[in-house]
C-alpha cells in the first residue's frame, strides 16, 4: 500500500499553495486571468527548490537540518508542478495587464512574506545565508547593461525580460560552478563559489516573479509568450543535482 506521508510537508504546501491562493485573492484574479498564476507557479517552485538547496549546503555540519531542507527543495517543485498541471489549459489565455497598483503591491507583499517565511523555516532562522552581494550586483548590473545596449542599438529592450533574467541567472550559476571547480581542494573557498552560483539563479527567479506581477508585458515576448517553460525548469533542477552529486563525491 502506497503511503503519502513522504510527499506531505506543511512548509512547502503553505509556501506554494498559500502564496498563490492569497495572491490570487488579493490581486482579484478572475477565472479568465488564471494564466498569471499558471506562469507564477513554476518560478515559485524553483525558488523553493533553491531555498532548500542553499539551506542543505549551509547545514552540512548538522545532519538534523538536512532532511527538512531537502523536503522543501523537492516538494515545492512537486506542488508547483501540480498547480501548473491543474491550470495547464489557462496557458492559452492572454496575460492580463490591467491589475491595479494596490493589487500588485499586495501580491508582491504576499510573495515576499511567503518566501521570507520559507527561508526562515528552511534555515532554522539563519536567513542571512540567502544574501550574496556579488550575486545581486551581477543580476542588477548585467540587466542594466543589457537594457542600455539594446536601447542604444534600437533593439527589443522592452519585452522578453523573463528569458533575459533567466539567462543572467544561468551566467551566475556557470561562473559559480567554474570558480568552484578551481577550489575543490579548499572547502573554505568552494562554498562561497557554489553559493554565488545558486543565489544568482535564486535572485533571477525572484525578479521574474516580481516582474510577472508588476509588468507582465515586459516579461513576455512580443507575441505574448513567456520563455520560461518546463525545459528551463528541468535544466535548472538537473544542473543543481549534478553539482550537489559532485560535491558529495569530492568533499570528505
Amino acid at each position: 500500500m502506497v503511503g503519502f506521508d513522504s510527499i506531505v510537508d506543511a512548509v512547502s504546501a503553505l509556501y506554494v499553495f498559500g502564496s498563490l491562493i492569497i495572491a490570487g485573492i488579493l490581486m482579484r484574479i478572475r477565472a479568465d486571468q488564471l494564466r498569471l498564476l499558471w506562469e507564477l507557479s513554476l518560478p515559485l517552485g524553483l525558488i523553493g527548490f533553491l531555498v532548500g538547496v542553499v539551506s542543505m549546503l549551509a547545514a552540512v555540519s548538522d545532519p538534523a537540518q538536512i532532511a527538512p531542507a531537502l523536503a522543501i527543495a523537492v516538494l515545492t517543485v512537486v506542488y508547483a508542478s501540480a498547480v501548473r498541471l491543474l491550470l495547464t489549459d489557462t496557458r492559452f489565455l492572454p496575460l492580463d495587464f490591467s491589475l491595479p497598483v494596490t493589487a500588485k503591491v499586495l501580491g508582491s507583499a504576499v510573495f515576499l512574506i511567503a518566501i521570507s517565511w520559507a527561508m526562515n523555516r528552511a534555515s532554522q532562522g539563519d536567513i542571512a545565508i540567502y544574501w550574496h552581494a556579488q550575486a545581486a550586483f551581477l543580476l542588477s548590473g548585467v540587466a542594466l547593461l543589457v537594457f542600455l545596449i539594446n536601447r542604444a542599438l534600437g533593439q527589443n529592450y522592452a519585452t522578453g525580460w523573463s528569458a533575459k533574467l533567466l539567462a543572467i541567472g544561468w551566467l551566475g550559476f556557470s561562473i559559480g560552478v567554474v570558480e568552484g571547480l578551481t577550489h575543490l581542494d579548499n572547502p573554505m573557498l568552494l562554498g562561497p563559489a557554489i553559493a554565488f552560483g545558486f543565489l544568482s539563479l535564486f535572485y533571477a527567479l525572484v525578479a521574474i516573479v516580481l516582474g510577472l506581477v508588476w509588468s507582465p508585458s515586459q516579461m513576455t515576448e512580443r507575441d505574448g509568450s513567456l520563455s520560461l517553460g518546463l525545459a528551463p525548469a528541468g535544466s535548472i533542477v538537473a544542473s543543481i543535482m549534478v553539482v550537489l552529486g559532485a560535491l558529495v563525491i569530492v568533499l570528505p
